[in-house]
């Protein structure tokens, strides 16, 4: 057996298996039981009405069954122990027999027990299925709503967390909490209801356990919401590291992390393990003190039960009768308490999954939004005095203002950080402006409906992120109902349908998770495609040919200027011989435009963009 390898996790790094680093990394507060975190999952459950109708009826119907079992024998011993002659003048049989139909009635309501209990649980698992399906629908629906600045604070990790172990916990609710709950709920009060008529006396006794227990339940909520909040948080840091790793695997490889962040994640792991542990010793505790309090209340009722067995207020049949009620009384009042463990996870879930449902997105439409007409190729931009930050402390553009004609190619330069990829961002709309106007085709962009204007646009960027599927899939993402024709259409445009054809399976190749199955230069080709399919009146390439080689760049340049012909083009690109025949020339540095015009007129200029270009002629002919 090898031995583990001991890693030494930097200190810089140790926080990372402490703690969540900062505010917005933190999981949402969350304390006790909350009403309105069941009534909105009742509202969910209450969808399917039918079904859950089913399964109160068959919880009422258990309840039922189970109640009447130690009724059916209390009713044997009165009749066959206590009082044979009376059996025999009144039904004509004898106390054997009379236990033989006891037994045979006990038989039955046992056997109708299990039949109804495993049809209630074919029903309730129905049931939670329909639920969690329409939770984890509603969830990824809203999820695809929210805008870029929700993403910029959240962790991929943190949002899968949502839609698999808390749903997972929801659904433990809907399987095991409400169900069980209403059945236990339902035998207490019958059984109560039988032991009040065995004897009042003992039943007021039993009432008076109650205090006592709902203090203790009390005492340990508190524990036990604070242990599982912190087991919710863990996990949910164990989910973002692992995500994180797996798409980062390619650095993780290349730089040769591979056993630090094993550490690191043995770290959050041992973190969670420890979490777990302290709400099982919390919750160790927590069963052990109701069995020692129905322990106590039974020798308190068994006293007194002898002492008025003794004083002829009762008989033997109704004193064994209560025995047994409260058998399955304090055994329900021990399930549902043992409930309440998974109820607490339950709300952790529920508390994060409808915190995710509740997150407004900044972007939406007004209610006097109106659509963007489609009216010729190109569109009009224009940008006044526009400023934006994605925080409102730090500002990444300052009162820009330029105008893109239809049909005009704007190129935006400048160096990493200038705010190049913000402006293309603010004209999709990904984001909001907080001053300043930007008007497509002279109306206010947030007068214009999100679908109307992203039908309109398209956006190549240097990220060439691809869906799993095959070649065609991904170029008709811009347009699922195009026809194969279609696709080749605009592949041929391009120029590079043979590149395509090439491939193993032509068109049909998958292109693997995030296109790993293909090239660089082919993911690249294949999002160029994909722009060119949906026919946009606005057309953004961010960096768009920034990971083609020379060759390949250059082969589809002239693919480029066919589709950029007509419309209106907005291009960033480091590489400025992309930049050359714009019909302007945006030069940006900290978030502002410094220079303006042609690529001659700037060269005559000599100054910024003229040194940039300079650079970058001295870099590639060294190269």
């Amino acid at each position: 057996m090898s031995k583990r390898r001991t890693v030494v996790i930097p200190p810089h790094l140790t926080a990372l298996v402490q703690a969540p680093k900062g505010a917005d990394e933190k999981e949402p507060e969350f304390g006790r039981f909350k009403w309105s975190l069941a009534r909105r999952l009742v509202v969910y459950m209450w969808r399917h009405r039918g079904v859950q109708l089913w399964v109160l009826f068959y919880a009422v119907l258990l309840a039922g069954v189970n109640s009447a079992l130690p009724v059916v024998i209390t009713e044997t011993i009165r009749w066959t122990i206590e009082s044979p002659q009376k059996l025999k003048d009144t039904f004509n049989i004898t106390p054997f027999q009379g236990l033989g139909i006891g037994a045979g009635i006990v038989a039955l309501l046992a056997v109708a027990f299990y039949i109804v209990m495993g049809i209630r649980l074919i029903v309730i698992n129905r049931l939670a299925e329909l639920v969690v399906y329409d939770i984890r629908h509603d969830l990824f629906a809203h999820v695809q709503s929210l805008d870029m600045s929700f993403f910029d604070r959240t962790k991929l990790g943190r949002i899968l967390s949502r839609g698999t172990g808390d749903i997972a916990a929801v659904r433990n609710a809907v399987v095991h909490v409400i169900p069980r709950t209403v059945l236990h709920t339902l035998m207490m009060v019958f059984l109560f209801a039988v032991m009040f008529r065995y004897d009042v006396v003992l039943a007021f006794i039993l009432l008076g356990a109650v205090p006592v227990v709902y203090l203790a339940n009390t005492f340990f909520d508190r524990r036990l919401t604070t242990v599982y909040r912190t087991v919710q948080e863990s996990f949910s840091r164990i989910t973002s590291n692992i995500a994180e790793t797996v798409s980062g695997i390619r650095v993780t490889q290349a730089f040769a992390r591979e056993h630090i962040n094993a550490a690191l994640f043995e770290g959050l792991c041992q973190d969670h393990r420890r979490n777990n542990m302290r709400a099982a010793h919390v919750h160790g505790l927590y069963i052990p003190m109701f069995e020692l309090c129905f322990a106590v209340a039974t020798v308190l009722i068994i006293v007194v039960g002898a002492w008025r067995l003794e004083q002829g207020h009762m008989s033997t049949a109704d004193l064994i009768g209560f025995l047994l009620c409260i058998g399955g009384f304090f055994m329900s009042i021990i399930i549902i308490a043992d409930l309440y463990n998974i109820t607490l996870q339950a709300m952790a879930g529920a508390e994060r999954i409808f915190a995710l449902l509740d997150t407004r997105p900044q972007i939406t439409d007004k209610a006097e939004a109106e659509s963007l007409p489609r009216t010729g190729n190109g569109a009009r931009i224009e940008f006044r005095n526009v400023t934006f930050g994605y925080t409102a402390e730090r500002s990444v553009l300052h009162d820009v203002s330029f105008t893109a004609e239809p049909g005009r190619t704007i190129a935006l330069v400048g160096h990493t950080g200038s705010g190049k990829t913000s402006i293309v961002s603010l004209i999709c709309r990904l984001y909001a402006h907080q001053s300043g106007d930007i008007l497509i085709d002279g109306r206010p962009i947030q007068n214009i409906t999100l679908a109307s204007l992203h039908s309109q646009t398209g956006l190549v960027l240097q990220d060439n992120f691809l869906f799993t599927g095959s070649v065609m899939d991904n170029i008709r993402f811009a347009r699922p109902d195009a026809t194969d024709d279609q696709v080749r259409a605009a592949c041929l445009a391009l120029d590079c349908l043979e590149v395509f054809e090439a491939l193993p399976d032509g068109l049909l190749t998958d292109v693997g998770e995030r296109g790993t199955g293909i090239s660089l230069g082919q993911r690249q080709l294949v999002t160029f495609a994909r722009a060119m399919l949906a026919d946009p009146r606005i057309l953004m390439l961010d960096e768009a040919t920034s990971a083609v080689d020379t060759f390949t760049e250059y082969r589809i340049q002239l693919a480029l200027e066919k589709l950029m012909q007509g419309r209106t083009c907005i291009v960033v690109a480091h590489r400025l011989s992309t930049v050359r025949r714009a019909d302007q020339i945006l030069v940006l540095d900290h978030g502002r435009i410094i220079e303006r015009g042609t690529h001659d007129q700037l060269l005559a200029a000599d100054a910024r963009y003229a040194t940039l270009y300079n650079e970058f002629i001295r870099l590639t002919s060294e190269g």
